[in-house]
């Protein structure tokens, strides 16, 4: 525990220091160089890991609070055979659920539990006997039909229903196969391939893994696109204007002892058009029970009447309001029930819970206490309910015509058109995207340290940063022209936890030391540009770090507008620039008295569209777990000094002009590279097969593809991939969710493993 804030180390330093003779410690203190002092906070130190040792000898006795070498012991007691130590995590849960899984062995629940525990990602078991087409025995009973399609079990499917074809090779369809006779083939990364080898079969079970994350964004300020008709507005809830795939919200049952398995939109996953619009209704004994009683209907013998036609409905679903209107319209009673006033009620009450704009959408009182809902839009007046919301293609944020409608989205792109009813600076989106890992900016849990009085940055407004002190913005709004802070000591500007502010620049910010040992932290913070603006640094500075930071790289947001890069530009003279968890457009040094001493990077996303990643001829870089992007393959890319780097992925070409310093080990660069000491280290010779995306705001933004070359894939000293999602360790996850499956999967089963994101 070598970061414990226990204070036992310095305490037992002190304690140490005064037991000895007081002419030892004048004498250590007069020859000035400390030798005795350094040798007592040695003790000190072994003393504060004893000390620790026997403090934790109980917790040592349990799985959720032992240190992590205690876990093979506690294995032991229970008999488990125990998954890689360099998945800690995993091994923990194996020894607290071992008995909870043998009671269950084999079954849907325990299985779908596995890859929660094991892996940390959500996931679906789906039982492919159940669909395979066959000719149905006269004992078997009427046959279940699915939702979408109203396909019988084993039947034909009806293609006219385009939401079921959307659904081929998804966990949740609803057509039928001849089997498969062939061995599944282990871990399929396809993502959306709608047919994998060795799937079908009685013998066989898929796996569908979700790796992304579901992250959830409250109070955003969206970006106004387009000025339509009357109040009407084209919108993205992306503050910069990108189109972004909306994500739904993880809920998915966790109380595994109340456990079903999840629905369409329980699971972190791109939201549909479809899926956002899918409404069904139920007539049932509540809604009878309202039209009997309700004083929107004249007289008592009407609402008898009305009753009784429409228990002639009771347990009927219908998928489209106008369907359910028309048929009301039909019955006796229908011109009693069609009524505007009456149908929208009837409506209201008879939309059933398990469909996707049920499940999506809020009602128009909702308030985040009531429960998460993937998409929310307000305005001044309040939040705009899923009565009237509609789901809509939105090619050119053009306004389709739907009456009574306020909101139309389109969740693939993440686009929005709505009737504001307040001021364009009142609206508000709260979503969720998908994020392959806590890089960047983002609303997710991160350790920070907030100031006792610090400046408020909220709903965006700004105030100006001081010298020596801290700025916190406090929620995810847009803030234009942050002000410079020209004579820097010890300033910080940090985005408040679960919160991502989007700064916008329309002119470059500035920071400026007012001391040789200044010091500045940017943390949280995503920063963006329409016209070519960056952030300077100026002057003497002793530290600066950016931590879960994003500067734009660039790009172009929904109209094709070109979205500018933001690069980190050295005008003086930097001792150690310290970045991590980012993602950056570009470091480099401009002018030739600027220069970066030390430049250590972990966890983070260099890329560069034009120019140079990063551009320190004199720096000394400490590199770890870093994705370098350049703009080509053939491309100078990287230029320091020295390269300390392990899994680093260069894609360019990287050039160190003191190649006997340091090491450039389980890492990969393009041809022509110039590094030190290359240890287990690869070439990139096929630019294209390396990543799914480069595009800034897609999900999968710099990750590998799941194409990309094995020695890229498993590359890493620990056998996980070769750069910035390197601490995933996403193939050792799901080589110990292999493991355990085999050991509690039902006999004779054969599993199969398809990562759906």
């Amino acid at each position: 525990m070598p970061n414990a804030r226990d204070g036992y180390r310095e305490y037992l330093a002190e304690k140490l220091w005064e037991w000895l003779p007081a002419i030892y410690r004048e004498m250590d203190a007069q020859q000035g160089n400390g030798a005795l002092r350094a040798l007592v906070e040695t003790l000190a130190a072994q003393a504060a890991v004893l000390k620790r040792s026997q403090d934790r000898l109980w917790d040592d006795a349990h799985v959720e609070l032992a240190d992590d070498w205690a876990i093979p012991y506690l294995a032991e007691l229970v008999g488990t055979r125990l998954v890689s130590a360099l998945d800690p995590r995993a091994r923990r849960v194996d020894v607290a659920k071992t008995i909870y899984y043998r009671r269950r062995k084999g079954t849907l629940a325990v299985l779908e539990q596995l890859i929660a525990d094991m892996t940390g990602w959500d996931g679906k078991v789906v039982e492919e006997f159940r669909r395979l087409a066959r000719t149905r025995h006269g004992l078997d009973g009427i046959a279940m039909r699915g939702k979408q399609t109203g396909t019988p079990e084993g039947g034909l499917a009806d293609l006219r229903q385009a939401r079921g074809a959307l659904l081929t090779g998804d966990p949740f369809e609803e057509f039928h196969y001849t089997p498969d006779i062939r061995r599944p083939s282990g871990l399929h990364a396809g993502r959306g391939a709608t047919s994998v080898r060795g799937q079908r079969g009685i013998s066989k079970l898929s796996f569908h893994l979700y790796r992304l994350h579901s992250v959830a964004f409250h109070g955003v300020q969206p970006k106004r696109m387009k000025n339509l008709a009357g109040q009407w507005n084209g919108w993205t809830f992306d503050p910069s204007g990108r189109d972004i795939p909306l994500f739904s919200s993880r809920s998915a049952e966790q109380d595994w002892g109340a456990w079903h398995t999840a629905d369409e939109w329980a699971l972190p996953r791109a939201i549909t058009c479809r899926l956002l619009g899918e409404t069904w209704f139920e007539v049932g004994d509540e809604e009878v029970a309202w039209v009997q009683t309700t004083p929107l209907i004249g007289t008592h013998a009407q609402r008898q009447a009305a009753a009784a036609d429409l228990r002639l409905l009771h347990g009927q679903r219908f998928a489209q309001r106008d369907t359910l209107l028309g048929v009301i319209k039909g019955l006796p009673a229908g011109a009693v029930l069609s009524q505007p006033g009456v149908f929208a009620e009837l409506l209201r009450r008879a939309r059933v819970a398990d469909c996707g704009s049920t499940a999506l959408l809020p009602d128009a009182g909702w308030v985040i206490a009531d429960g998460l809902r993937a998409v929310v839009v307000q305005d001044g007046g309040g939040v705009i309910g899923r009565d009237d919301t509609r789901s809509a293609k939105l090619e050119g944020f053009n306004l389709p015509l739907v009456s009574q409608v306020r909101l139309l989205i389109e969740p693939e792109r993440g686009r929005l058109v709505f009737d504001r009813k307040g001021t364009l600076a009142s609206a508000r989106v709260s979503y969720h995207v998908g994020m392959a890992a806590p890089i960047g900016a983002g609303a997710y849990l991160r350790d920070i340290d907030v100031a006792a009085a610090p400046v408020l940055w909220q709903n965006a407004t700004t105030a100006p940063i001081p010298a020596s002190g801290q700025v916190l913005v406090r929620d995810s709004t847009t803030y234009a022209n942050p002000p410079d802070q020209l004579a820097v000591i010890d300033s910080a500007v940090v985005g408040g936890e679960g919160q991502r502010p989007y700064i916008t620049l329309s002119n470059h910010w500035r920071f400026a030391a007012a001391q040789d040992d200044a010091q500045l932290l940017l943390d949280g913070l995503w920063v963006g540009a329409t016209a070519p603006h960056s952030i300077y640094l100026q002057g003497n500075f002793e530290r600066v770090e950016l931590r879960y930071c994003t500067l734009d790289p660039g790009g172009v947001d929904a109209l094709g507008n070109t979205l500018a890069p933001i690069p980190l530009i050295i005008r003086g003279y930097v001792e150690e620039l310290v970045i991590d968890h980012c993602i950056l457009a570009a470091i480099r040094i401009e002018g030739s008295a600027s220069m970066i001493a030390h430049l250590t990077i972990s966890d983070s996303i260099v890329h560069a569209s034009s120019g140079l990643a990063i551009d320190a001829s004199q720096a000394h870089v400490s590199a770890r777990r870093v994705t370098v992007i350049g703009p080509a393959l053939d491309a100078a890319t990287v230029n320091v000094e020295q390269l300390d780097a392990s899994e680093m992925l260069i894609a360019g070409i990287a050039k160190v002009t003191d190649t006997q310093h340091g090491c450039f080990r389980f890492s990969a660069r393009a041809p022509d590279s110039r590094v030190p000491h290359p240890y287990e280290s690869h070439f990139i010779t096929d630019l294209p097969r390396v990543f799914a995306t480069t595009r800034f705001g897609d999900p999968h933004y710099a990750t590998l593809s799941p194409v990309a070359p094995a020695e890229l894939a498993r590359g890493a000293e620990n056998g996980s991939e070769i750069g910035a999602f390197a601490a995933q360790i996403g193939p050792i996850r799901a080589a110990s969710l292999a493991a355990k499956v085999e050991e509690y999967l039902p006999f004779g089963r054969l599993p199969n493993f398809i990562t759906d994101n």
